[in-house]
Formats: structure tokens, sequence, C-alpha cells
């Protein structure tokens, strides 16, 4: 059964969260993104049952057994790994047995069973995870709810984890809500993701559907377009900053405007091809990642270009060095709010 939030309301001094309304499907990785104090814990708090909404209600969790993984872990500090993980089956008043078979599966599945003697304090966040992982799968939960689980691991560990958690959602079949504020986290293991800022849900699609049309310029901005403007259009031109962009809507008094840095060309010389907008610039940054380059340049506004490795070393891109900027009609996004 689907779970459905709906007309979901809740006031606190300084914060209103909803009204929403959004379902999450049964057996699907469903990703919750947002900032920092955008209300997503909260949400799942409420899904949870950890806490009561002002209004509204949540269906499809009656009866539904959820294991809660939080951002730290919450691991009991006076238990060694396995009091942790057995936890929940002690509590059912399971018999020594069933739980030591269990727990002994479930650690050796995981990779902690070599840990199940030692206390917490002394793991890695990534043992405390999968720890924490193991407490919560060990009770067979109908539902798995991540609060921002790799938020303190280096990126080896987070990539690892991501891949932990897309396996065992394929293990289990069972429904995944996953809080984050990284959209590549997202990226890599929403089916669906829902976008909330300042306690509204603003948009709810795939992954493709939320990077290809991003419901408003604060979206586009969060997912990483990093180019967004606002100014006027007039006869398809958008201008700001006494640049002219030729865009797909006709008129406009205000609007945004947001383009993906890796649908932008950079090129030594000017660019031939359909595309109708190219812009010549200077170089001012250049931020080096792992597989690319993001390359900030001044063509009477700040564009930023995502271009390989190979491109970098290629075109010799270094600040205060001239280039061409080119992208077509078709890859700005327009938004009238």
């Amino acid at each position: 059964m689907d779970i459905t939030i709906k007309e979901l309301e809740k006031s606190y001094s300084d914060f209103k969260l909803g009204s929403f309304d959004f379902s999450i499907k049964e057996g699907e990785y469903f990703v919750l993104l947002g900032p920092s104090g955008s209300g997503k814990t909260k949400t799942i708090e409420f899904i949870a049952g950890l806490d009561k909404p002002d209004s509204g209600k949540i269906i499809g969790m009656e009866g539904k057994m959820s294991g809660f993984i939080y951002q730290e872990y919450m691991l009991f500090p006076h238990m060694n790994v396995y009091e942790n993980i057995s936890y929940g089956l002690r509590m059912k008043g399971e018999s020594k047995s069933v739980i030591d078979e269990k727990v002994n599966s479930i650690s050796e599945e995981l990779g902690v069973q070599h840990l199940l003697k030692r206390g917490v304090k002394g793991l890695s966040g990534g043992e405390k995870q999968r720890v924490a992982i193991a407490r919560a799968m060990i009770i067979s939960p109908d539902v798995y709810i991540f609060d921002e689980p790799t938020s303190s691991l280096d990126r080896n560990l987070r990539s690892r984890a991501q891949n932990l958690f897309r396996l065992l959602h394929r293990r289990t079949g069972k429904t995944f809500i996953h809080v984050t504020h990284d959209f590549e986290e997202a990226l890599s293991l929403g089916e669906r993701i829902g976008v909330i800022f300042n306690g509204k849900i603003v948009q709810i699609g795939s992954p493709d559907e939320l990077y290809g049309n991003p419901a408003s310029g604060m979206v586009a901005d969060f997912i990483g377009y990093r180019n967004v403007y606002v100014g006027r259009i007039k006869d398809h031109l958008f201008s700001h900053n006494g640049i002219d962009v030729v865009v797909p809507l006709k008129e406009s008094e205000k609007a945004y405007i947001a383009i993906r840095p890796d649908d932008v060309i950079l090129s030594g010389t000017e660019f031939r091809s359909s595309a109708r907008n190219s812009f010549k610039g200077v170089v001012k940054s250049v931020i080096r990642k792992v597989s690319s380059a993001e390359v900030v340049l001044d063509i009477g506004i700040m564009i930023s270009v995502e271009i390989t490795r190979r491109s970098l070393l290629d075109l010799n891109v270094c600040e205060g060095k001239k280039f061409c900027v080119t992208f077509k009609v078709s890859s700005v996004k327009v938004f009238e709010r």
C-alpha cells in the first residue's frame, strides 16, 4: 500500500511545515531533497510516527513497522555491537537462539560480524552506519527511513554506502525513504525525488524530470544549474546586465533563466553551430574536480561551464585567458516566478 501524506501542516514559533499532499509508492526508493532547515527531518518523523502534525493525516502506515536510521546513527553507547543490533528482538522477547541466528546472518551480510563484541565508541563512521542499518534490518521493517545517512562520511565511504542502500533496496523490495541535501546522492538513488524548500514540497519527479525540467529558478540553482539569472524578456531576448540571451519565451517583465554548466560549450575560437547564443569572455576561475572541471568566465555576466579534465588540458584553460562560450536556445530554462 502506498504512503499518502494529505494536507499535513505543523507550525513552530519561526517556521511552518506544509500544507502539502504527496504519495510514496509501495516498494519505491523515494528521496526527500532540500537544504538544511527546510523541514526534511520533521516530515519523515511524522511518517515514522515519532511526532504528530497539527493537522492532516498520513495514510498507509497503519500497522507498518519502520526502521529509522538517523544522521548520527543513535547507537546505544553503553552497549556493544551485538547488543545494539539485537536490541529490537530482545524488546520483542525473542529467544536467544533466534537472536543469535539473526544477528549472525545480518552482521555477516553487512560485514560487521568481526565487530560484534566491540564497543561502539571506537567504531569508524562507516562501521557505525552499518551497525545502525543492521539494527534496523533485524526487525524486518516494512519501511526503511534514512535521515542524511552519508553526511558524516568521506567521499569513498559515501559511495560505498550508496551502493549498499541500492543493494538493500533491491534485495528487500521494501519502501525506502531517504533524506539528503546532496542532489548527486538523490540522483544516484532515487526513483523519484521530492524537493522541499521552507517547509513546502515544490516539485516531485524522477531524476530525469527534475534535472531536465526544474520547476523554478530556486530548484534549478539548488540542483546545480549554477547559471541562474533574473531579467526582462522582450522579443525572445532575455536582458541582464547588458547581455542579451535568446530564449524560448517571447515576452516577460520579470523572469528567471537557468542554464546547466554541461550544456555550455567552451572553445578557443568562435564555435560554428546552429546555437544562437555565443559570447566571448575571460576565465575568472578554474575549479578542478575528480573527472571534470568547472570553468567560470566573465562574459558581462559570470557563467559556469563544465568540461572534462582532458578538455581542460587540451585547451590549456587558465585564469585570464579568453574563450568563447556557446549554448542552444533549447538549453535555456525559463521561469516566470
